[in-house]
This record gives C-alpha cells, structure tokens and sequence, in this order.
C-alpha cells in the first residue's frame, strides 16, 4: 500500500526540472544578495543559463575550467582596455577580428561566444569610461558565476536527471544550409558600427543598450519578423515584470517578502519554460531581463518609474537596430546557400 502511495506522489520530471531551476535561481539570486555581491541579479542570470530547459549536470572539472576561462577571458578584455587609448586603430583591428570569429567558430558553444564577445567588447569600453570599473564588473562576475556553478551542482544533486528521456514529436523543419563566412561578415557589419560609436561617444547612460545589441547580435536570424516580434514582447514582459516586483518590494521592504516575491515570480516563468509549448524561449528570455531589469533599477539613484521606462527603452533600441540592420545587410549578402550553389 505505502509502495503505491510512494510511485503516486514520486514528481514527474516536468516538475523535477521546474523545482531544480525555480530554487537553483533563487538560491544563487539570495547566496549573492546576503554576502553583498554587487549586482546579485547576475548570479540568477548564470544559474538560469546553467539550469535552462535542455542543459545538463557540468562537472567540477567543467566548473572549474568555466571560472578560469572567464577570468582569462576578462583579462583579455582588460588588457586591450589599456591599449585602446593609446593604440585605438590596432585595438578596433583586434575587437573586429573578435566579432568575426565569435560567429565562426559554430563548434564552440555559443554562451562561451556570447560571453567572450561581451568581455572582449564591454571591458575595453568601460576602461575608457573609468578603468577601475573593468576590473570591479570582472571580479564580480567571477563571483557571481562561481555561485551559480556551485548551486547548480547542489540543484542536480537533490533534483537528479532520469536516464529515461522524455520524448516529444517534432514538426519537420526544412534543412537550411549557410555560408558561414557571409554570416560572419554580416555579423561584422552589424556588431563594429555599434562598437564604433560606442567607442567614440562614450554614452554612458547607454550601456545596457550595448551589451543587448551584443546579446541579440549573436543571433544572424533575428532580422526575421516573428523573432524580432517575439523579443520585444519577452524584453518588454520581462522588464514590467522587475518593476512590478520593486514596486512591491517599496511597500514592504522585508528581506522575507523579498525571498517570497522572487519565489512567486520565479515559478511562473520556470513553470512556462519547462510547459512544453512553442512559447518557451519568449519565457527565458523575459526571466532574464526580469532579474536584469531589477537589478538595475536597484542600483540606479532615479525612481523606479522613470527607470523602467528609459531601460525599456534602451532595450527597444537595441531590438530595433540590430533587426534592422540585418535585414538590410542580408539583403546585399544572403548567408543562404541555394541549390545551384552545391557541388
């Protein structure tokens, strides 16, 4: 009797999944807040990467060797920050070069792409607005990652994988081959403009609009409708979502309302992302600007209605150009390769 009980309670892997991401992110989000990390949002960014619908259990040797990566990655950031005042054309080179093999080199997984595209790029730009600031923004993303790796590990410990293997039907895709070097220059073409101007003019107050630009540009398929479409809804979503939580959190400001906001929120967009449905990346995607979008509100002097409105924003612009772009670059250069084209 107490046997069937134990098999009609056992959680289904569905639920398995969401409890393993819902309290990995939280416990990553409060593990940074308590030991005053700056910007502790950036360690639910990680954990919600690490703990994304489809990832695995990562090794203590795969977490070890992602923290050395990404400090060597930082200090390569770091030091082209100290040579792009002094050496601006070779360092331009050098940062061109970056961009294009990011989106080359297809074998390499694309967070590590993304995030060695986001430290060469953003660190040399900060040593321009003040040269502490690199260093603090790298050892507090060291921090923050090795918190969501060692959470990570404890979520897939309590909350295993299965051997058995959900199998879902899927649609039939047409195969569509690219060039990937046209999808690098396009890449170029698109990124070094925005590195460019950011180099030059400095904008501070727009920062969040570089590193989404970089985000988004990864992508070489954006430029289609329904995923520029889908990215604004998922950013805008998102980031109503953080003001709403800091709004309630103004109300009652307890460190305990805090845990219970995030939990709530968390839940509803751990339980879409791991529903199944088409619906899926626009849910991720708005569960990272959440944290992002309260994060920096957090942290910013102006209130918290005039802070939403400019970050979202920041974030449209940075949606609009990048789509833009790469539909007008690929229309002069398809990446496509057509069947006249095969040997």
């Amino acid at each position: 009797m107490l046997d069937k009980v134990n098999l009609n309670i056992k959680p289904s892997l569905q639920t398995r999944a969401i409890i393993r991401c819902l309290l990995g992110v939280v416990s990553a989000l409060l593990i940074a807040t308590v030991n005053n990390i700056l910007l502790p949002q950036i360690s639910a960014i990680f954990a919600l990467m690490l703990l994304d619908k489809g990832k695995n259990a990562i090794g203590i040797k795969k977490s070890i060797a992602a923290i050395l990566g990404l400090f060597i990655l930082g200090l390569f950031g770091l030091l082209l920050g100290g040579f792009v005042q002094d050496y601006a054309i070779e360092t331009l080179l050098i940062l061109g070069l970056a961009i294009f093999w990011s989106f080359r080199l297809v074998k390499i997984p694309e967070p590590i792409r993304l995030l060695f595209l986001i430290l060469t790029l953003l660190l040399p730009f900060l040593s321009l607005t003040a040269e502490p600031l690199g260093d603090l923004i790298l050892m507090d993303m060291i921090i923050n990652l090795a918190i969501a790796l060692g959470v990570t590990q404890l979520a897939f410990m309590f909350f295993p994988e299965t051997s058995v293997s959900e199998k879902t039907p899927k649609e039939k895709e047409d195969v569509v081959t690219y060039h990937l070097d046209k999808i690098a220059i396009n890449g170029l073409m698109v990124l070094l403009p925005a590195v460019l101007y950011f180099y030059f003019f400095r904008p501070n107050a727009l920062v969040l609009t570089f590193v989404f630009i970089l985000i988004l540009g990864l992508d070489p398929m954006i430029y289609k409708s329904k995923k520029g479409l889908a990215l604004i809804l998922a950013n805008v979503f998102g980031g109503v979502c953080g003001i709403i939580a800091y709004n309630l959190l103004t109300i009652t400001p307890t460190f305990f309302f805090y845990i219970f906001l995030n939990l709530v929120i968390g839940l509803y967009f751990t339980y879409h992302i791991f529903s199944g449905k088409k619906t899926v990346p626009i849910y991720t995607i708005a569960f990272r600007t959440f944290f992002l979008v309260m994060g920096l509100i957090s942290s910013s002097s102006t209130s918290a209605g005039e802070t939403i409105v400019e970050r979202l924003f920041y974030i449209g612009m940075a949606v609009v150009y990048v789509v833009l772009a790469y539909k007008i670059i690929t229309y002069f250069n398809d990446p496509r390769v057509y069947e006249n084209e095969m040997v």
